[in-house]
């Protein structure tokens, strides 16, 4: 068995998360996704059986392919003008040929590209979350402006407007001018009707937090850390990037184990990033889940979390392992502390890609 990591190699969790497993005597083979150059390339066989090369290796059966950062096709740019948007068409459909065959193959497959693409969907997320027992704010997500003024009609509760996806404004040769976050507003700082049609977004009735929680699932077994910021911020991820918040690992409410377990399961994910917000009164408040969520950070302010460890026994364990023999098997690999102290990590060059979140550049 090998682990095919579907992410550049010097991805901020492939590149350590590789180091790890090769410390503890797996072989890893890391993929950005399809490209016209050499390392990028793929192939498809399909002679009475089904058979994949992405780059210099095989895809095996048994194997655990992790897609983490799949990057958007790259096509040749020698390519002839008049042939330019045919060949970017070719390329995307053999992308998508790629990543929804691996699901298809006799590998496990962390999450099956077709389940990934389904849950990030923030409205499929809420929908699932509410149908399987967590509590969700109620929301709203328009573009039309009279959708966005009713649901600021009730004025008994605050509300929240939130992006569907990250982005950062940066002018050119400076630091970033802006970071899209979840901001409180009022009826009466609502915008006119026109500049509500510019772009769509979630307004959401907001939660009177005690804190957060960042939840990770791996496979039937989830672990819940507390976030604790300063100012309580109502966004914490400013927070995180500053170094000002504090974690501590919490017991999840069995009932909430239970509906994130059944969400899980009706998404067909088996691992994911939750967001919740704990009220005042301890009612646990389904935000998000990130089905490539970062999760690293947890290890960089708290060591003794080590997600590092969990993560990778859940990931060269059997699908359906216990919590028991995630803890037991997680003691065969370096932590994200180690990883840090090592001659590896100064080696790692800095990402060459802008997945998420997305940028503009100002002039």
């Amino acid at each position: 068995m090998k682990v095919v990591i579907v992410a550049l190699a010097n991805d901020n969790h492939t590149a350590p998360l590789k180091w790890a497993l090769e410390q503890a005597g797996y072989t890893v083979a890391c993929w950005a996704g399809v490209g016209w150059k050499e390392g990028r390339q793929a192939t498809l066989c399909c002679n009475g059986g089904v058979g994949m090369v992405l780059g210099a290796h095989t895809v095996d059966p048994g194997d655990v392919v992790w897609i983490r950062r799949p990057n958007p096709p790259l096509t040749n740019p020698n390519v002839a003008a008049p042939d330019k948007a045919f060949a970017e068409e070719e390329y995307r459909w053999f992308s998508l040929s790629v990543m929804y065959l691996l699901e298809h193959l006799p590998v496990r497959c962390i999450n099956p590209y077709s389940a990934s693409r389904a849950i990030n969907n923030k409205a499929v997320q809420l929908c699932l979350a509410a149908r399987n027992g967590l509590n969700i704010p109620a929301t709203v997500m328009t573009n039309a402006p009279a959708g966005v003024r009713d649901m600021f009609k009730d004025s008994s509760r605050r509300k929240v407007c939130k992006a569907f996806f990250p982005h950062i404004w940066k002018k050119a040769g400076s630091e970033a001018l802006a970071v899209t976050e979840t901001f409180e507003i009022a009826a009466e700082a609502l915008p006119e009707d026109e500049v509500l049609t510019y772009a769509p977004a979630i307004y959401q009735e907001m939660i009177v937090k005690d804190y957060d929680v960042r939840m990770v699932l791996l496979g039937s077994t989830v672990y819940s850390f507390s976030l604790q910021t300063p100012n309580g911020a109502l966004d914490w991820r400013q927070e995180v990037g500053q170094g000002q918040v504090t974690i501590e690992e919490v017991a999840t409410p069995s009932d909430v184990e239970r509906a994130v377990l059944a969400f899980a399961e009706e998404a067909r994910i088996e691992f994911g990033s939750f967001d919740f917000a704990v009220d005042q009164e301890g009612r646990w408040w389904f935000l998000e889940v990130n089905e490539e969520g970062q999760f690293l950070w947890l290890d960089e302010f708290n060591p003794a979390v080590r997600i590092q460890e969990k993560f990778l026994a859940f990931l060269t364990l059997p699908k359906g392992s216990a919590r028991e023999e995630i803890e037991r098997k997680q003691k065969e690999f370096p932590s994200w502390k180690e990883y840090c102290q090592s001659p590896m990590k100064e080696q790692v060059p800095e990402e060459g890609n802008l997945a998420a979140p997305i940028l503009s550049v100002e002039p």
